[in-house]
């Protein structure tokens, strides 16, 4: 908030405790003079949005007394009608701006509506024919307000009113999309007694309007017995509890087939005796009304199920299969010796191709191939999961060449792997992706140079300090500048045998087919002993050169939400017919214009380029694929024909509204209905 002061001795901005009281003041000031001024209140609601919540206790206890006669003083406004439409008008222009990050205190603004009036506030919003962008921005932001602050009454019920708002307007793809992204910290709220009025509606709606995947229910599975115990052991939950209880198993039931991934939470729910289990209602966000069967189009795009935080693997899968050589490639390969993960590599590839299906399941993959640490149901870095794609890709391949060749799994396999130096650059993984490097080291004791040759299959660009919004030229331009090696980064000689200053510096020997660059948005903070991310923009450049040779942008991986360890992976990828957005189970045709306008939480995180003199290959028809892939072909268009798909909706280039059929397994009754609805609020 802009505030007019003499004498101005510094610049520094005021800190959160200032700020709230110079708010207050203006206030007092207006209210001293009968209300008038009413448009400085729209300027209150901005200044309210740039106040921090302390962290220490006494500045807290101090800062809930002023908010709180803040909040008195607007509800006195309140009385004055004008007054209410511009606070509220000034919370949505805030709220809405995908360029600004608001505090949850300018939810205290919410308390000027009754909680009966929220509805018809949520209908003059939509009716204002705000751009989508702004509707889905608007949401995040009030779930994300929900998951830190519990002083205001109203942010609930306010968040299922909007959602319920959307839903009547069709705008799944905005409740879907922000679903995935909050509904694990709002989940987690549930053990708060503080929290549960408020987040207890809001998770219920989420999780049983999501019915066409079982994404959403997946991603909250590792917290689920510990809420549940939790709830146990207070006296106070039961009204939350035996209906959570239901819930988690009418949900299994609903996405059945995961018995691994379910069996935590099975044995929590032991404990209980269901007195009583409904079916899902068919009120779900991914369609509108039973529409008849279509086929997939030619140029639309195969989807793939989330299986329980699986977004990391699936953008993955997406952007390879977008990658055409890479792609041939995998599906012509032909081996007697096929390793395990190549062939269901190749089943999966040809079904993303040529099945009628508009979503699949990748859970051959997700069961073959588990990075060490990875923990089954909880979300994972994509880059770490590429990198151990492709390098067990290409071992196994590697291997079972050289087993070809006679040499057995215990002789020496390592040995001769590095004797046949040609058969490491003719796997399937180096012809796409493999390059090579060179690192000189100077010492600047004895003036000794020494090199060292590598392969890579990705490049893991970092963010030089203190540089905003850097280009992707930019960061390849840092990632081959000339290191200076001292302080704690000295450099061991070979020939002085001791530490040393010295310089460093890596160059391109051999470009591959296919760049892949990872934007390492992360810092390691000394503090908290973990890695933080980094919130700042990229522009993306469509065409980059490296070593004198130029790439262009086909496919990136973006990540969404402000922490490393959490959040959503989706990606855009291009082919002839333009450019597709994939978010697991939801493949939208979109712009290259789009990927370009995102702002921070969501950051290109892996970028795939294509090496301007290759030309990319056709499509291979069925007809060229082997007989068994054929056959695998053939046995999953049958059995699409004897279940009713789910439906695209055909306008997805002009809205984000989805118009799916009822997923199988719905009934009448249940937690939408009337008798089932254990809302508080």
């Amino acid at each position: 908030m802009a505030v007019k002061q003499k004498n101005v001795v510094s610049p520094v901005a005021p800190t959160t405790e200032v700020r709230l009281q110079i708010i207050l003041r203006v206030l007092q000031d207006i209210q001293a003079r009968d209300g008038t001024h009413v448009n400085l209140y729209s300027q209150i609601v901005k200044g309210l949005g740039s106040v921090l919540v302390p962290n220490d206790p006494v500045a807290y206890m101090k800062f809930i007394e002023d908010v709180k006669s803040v909040q008195t003083i607007l509800m006195k406004a309140n009385e004055n009608k004008e007054v209410m439409f511009v606070t509220l008008k000034a919370l949505y222009d805030e709220i809405s701006n995908p360029h600004l990050n608001p505090t949850p205190v300018m939810s205290i603004v919410l308390q000027l509506i009754n909680t009966e009036m929220l509805p018809g506030a949520v209908k003059f919003i939509l009716d204002a024919n705000y751009p989508e962008q702004n509707l889905e921005r608007a949401l995040f932001t009030l779930c994300t307000w929900l998951t830190k602050w519990t002083w205001t009454d109203n942010l609930g019920p306010l968040v299922l009113a909007f959602m319920k708002g959307l839903e009547q307007e069709h705008y799944y793809d905005i409740l879907v999309d922000v679903t995935l992204s909050t509904i694990e910290p709002l989940f987690k709220l549930l053990i708060l007694p503080s929290s549960r009025y408020c987040v207890y509606p809001v998770v219920n709606h989420m999780l049983t309007r999501v019915q066409h995947s079982p994404q959403v229910f997946h991603k909250i599975l590792p917290d689920a017995p510990k809420v549940i115990n939790i709830l146990a052991k207070d006296e106070l939950s039961d009204q939350y509890l035996l209906p959570l209880v239901n819930l988690y198993s009418t949900l299994m039931d609903h996405f059945s087939g995961y018995d691994e991934l379910y069996e935590p939470l099975r044995q929590a729910l032991s404990a209980f005796v269901i007195p009583y289990k409904n079916t899902l209602n068919c009120q779900s966000w991914s369609y509108s009304a039973p529409l008849p069967p279509a086929p997939r189009s030619a140029n639309e795009k195969v989807g793939l199920y989330n299986l329980g935080n699986t977004c990391y693997m699936n953008s993955v899968l997406q952007a390879l299969y977008m990658t055409k050589c890479f792609r041939n490639n995998v599906l012509l390969h032909q081996n007697l010796l096929m390793p395990p993960l190549f062939s269901k590599l190749q089943v999966l590839f040809a079904l993303l191709q040529h099945s009628k299906k508009i979503c699949l399941s990748p859970n051959d993959i997700l069961t073959l191939l588990r990075p060490p640490g990875f923990v089954l149901g909880h979300q994972h870095d994509s880059s770490e999961f590429l990198g151990f794609l492709l390098d067990t890709l290409h071992e196994q391949e590697k291997n079972v060449a050289l087993a070809g060749n006679g040499f057995a799994s215990g002789d020496g396999i390592d040995e001769a792997a590095a004797v046949i130096a040609p058969l490491d650059c003719q796997t399937v993984v180096q012809q796409s992706f493999g390059g090579q490097t060179v690192t000189v080291s100077h010492c600047e004791a004895c003036g000794t140079k020494s090199e060292k040759l590598d392969y890579f299959r990705d490049l893991q660009l970092s963010f030089p300090q203190n540089c905003a919004n850097p280009s992707v030229q930019d960061l390849l331009g840092y990632f081959l500048e000339s290191e200076k090696l001292c302080g704690d980064n000295q450099y061991r000689c070979d020939v002085c045998q001791r530490l040393t200053d010295g310089q460093r510096i890596t160059k391109i020997v051999s470009s591959p087919t296919h760049l892949v660059l990872t934007l390492k948005h992360f810092r390691y903070d000394p503090t908290s002993q973990t890695r933080t991310k980094l919130l700042q923009g990229v522009n993306l450049d469509n065409r980059i050169c490296l070593s004198d040779t130029f790439f262009d942008l086909y496919a990136a991986v973006v990540h969404y939400g402000s922490s490393v360890d959490s959040g959503h992976y989706y990606t855009f990828a291009k082919d002839s017919t333009g450019w597709f957005k994939f978010n697991d189970s939801a493949v939208t045709k979109t712009t290259e214009e789009t990927l370009h306008l995102l702002k921070p939480p969501e950051t290109p995180y892996i970028l795939f380029y294509l090496r301007e003199d290759l030309v990319e290959p056709e499509d291979l028809p069925c007809e060229g694929l082997s007989n068994a892939l054929k056959l695998a072909v053939n046995k999953d268009n049958s059995e699409s024909v004897l279940r009713l798909p789910m439906i695209r909706d055909n306008n997805r280039d002009n809205s984000r509204k989805n118009d799916d059929p009822p997923p199988p397994g719905c009934g009448g009754g249940g937690f939408n209905s009337p008798s089932g609805n254990m809302f508080v609020c």
